[in-house]
C-alpha cells in the first residue's frame, strides 16, 4: 500500500477522522446575543412579546410547522392549507420552479398541512431550517419549499427561502453559519446497488432573499471498475470527505481508498490496498457561490489504478 497526497493536510490524526461519513459537528443554539452582527432578514414578523433573558439576551423562541408556514406563506392558514399558486413573502411562487417540476399533491389543493410533513432542523445562534415535504415525485422523491429561518424575541425573521427536492430517507437539511454569511447544508444519500453508493453535500447560500445551490460536494462515493494496472481483476475505490466550516469558507480534506476486490479464485492476488490518496481543498465564498481551490479528487483519481 502506499499513500499519496495532493495538497497540505494536517497529520495522520485526520485519516481517522475519515471513517465517517464527513458529518458536521453539532453547533450550539439556545440564546441570541443582539449585540453580536446579525443577518439581515428579508421578512419579519412581530410575535407576542416575550421576556427577554439577562444581560440584553434576546431568547430563541420554538414555533410550531403551522406559525412557521403563515409567516413564510402569508396566503396559508391552518384552516385553508396552502395552494398551488401561493406565493411566499418575498413575492415568489412556492411551486412553481424547474426544482419542483412534476411534483404532484397526493392530497390535491388546496391542501393542509400534515406535521409530519414539515421538518424543522436547529442550527447557531437560533437559525432553523424548515423543509415542507408537499410534493412527490415518480422516482420517490419529496419536495417543496425550504426556508432559513429564526424566532428571537419579539421577532420571527424570514433570511431566504427557495425549492429543495430530494429522498426523504437519509436526507438531512442544516442551518450553518459561514463567518457573516448564512447556509443550508443539505445531506442527501443515493444507493442504487452496494458498489454505486453516493451520499452529498448540497450547500445554499441565502442571497436576496433566496436560497442559492452555491456548489456540491461528495462526502461518500463508492465505485468497482476494472482495474486498469491489474488486468483482469475490478478495482474499488471508496471516496471519505470530512468537512470543517471556516470564517471564511469550508474546508475539505478528501480521501479515496483503491483496493483490489476479492475473487473466489486462489490463484488470483486479490484483495488487497492498492493505495490512499488524500487532498485538501477549499470552498470560498464568492458572490453568489462558493469557488473550488481546485478539482475533486474522485475525478483526477478513479480509473487511474
Amino acid at each position: 500500500m502506499r499513500i499519496v497526497r495532493f495538497g497540505s493536510v494536517a497529520g495522520l490524526g485526520l485519516v481517522a477522522a475519515l471513517a465517517g461519513c464527513g458529518s458536521y459537528p453539532e453547533q450550539p443554539h439556545g440564546e441570541l446575543l443582539t449585540r453580536k452582527q446579525n443577518p439581515i432578514p428579508v421578512c419579519s414578523t412581530q410575535l407576542p412579546p416575550a421576556r427577554r433573558a439577562a444581560g440584553g439576551k434576546a431568547a430563541v423562541r420554538n414555533l410550531d410547522p403551522d406559525q412557521w408556514m403563515e409567516i413564510i406563506v402569508p396566503g396559508y392558514s391552518a384552516e385553508r392549507g396552502i395552494g398551488p399558486t401561493d406565493v411566499d413573502c418575498t413575492g415568489h411562487y412556492v411551486f412553481a420552479n424547474e426544482t419542483l417540476r412534476g411534483g404532484i399533491s397526493k392530497s390535491g389543493w388546496p391542501r393542509k398541512i400534515d406535521p409530519d410533513e414539515v421538518e424543522i432542523r436547529s442550527g447557531p445562534e437560533g437559525l432553523r431550517v424548515l423543509w415542507l415535504r408537499a410534493l412527490t415525485f415518480e422516482n420517490g422523491d419529496e419536495g417543496g419549499l425550504v426556508a432559513l429561518v429564526r424566532a428571537a424575541g419579539d421577532r420571527a425573521d424570514v433570511f431566504g427561502i427557495g425549492s429543495f427536492r430530494a429522498p426523504a430517507k437519509g436526507t438531512r437539511l442544516s442551518p450553518v453559519r459561514l463567518g457573516n454569511d448564512n447556509l443550508v447544508v443539505a445531506e442527501t444519500k443515493s444507493c442504487p446497488d452496494p458498489d454505486d453508493c453516493r451520499q452529498r453535500a448540497h450547500f445554499y447560500l441565502a442571497r436576496r432573499g433566496r436560497l442559492i445551490e452555491a456548489a456540491a460536494v461528495d462526502l461518500e462515493r463508492t465505485a468497482v471498475i476494472p482495474s486498469v494496472t491489474e488486468r483482469g481483476l475490478y478495482a474499488r475505490y471508496v471516496l471519505r470527505t470530512d468537512v470543517s466550516y471556516k470564517p471564511n469558507g469550508i474546508q475539505l480534506l478528501e480521501q479515496v481508498r483503491v483496493k483490489i476486490v476479492k475473487y473466489d479464485d486462489g490463484n488470483r492476488d486479490s484483495d488487497r490496498e492498492l493505495r490512499r490518496v488524500e487532498f485538501q481543498r477549499f470552498l470560498r465564498v464568492e458572490r453568489d457561490t462558493l469557488f473550488s481551490s481546485n478539482d475533486p479528487l474522485w475525478e483526477r483519481v478513479v480509473g487511474q489504478d
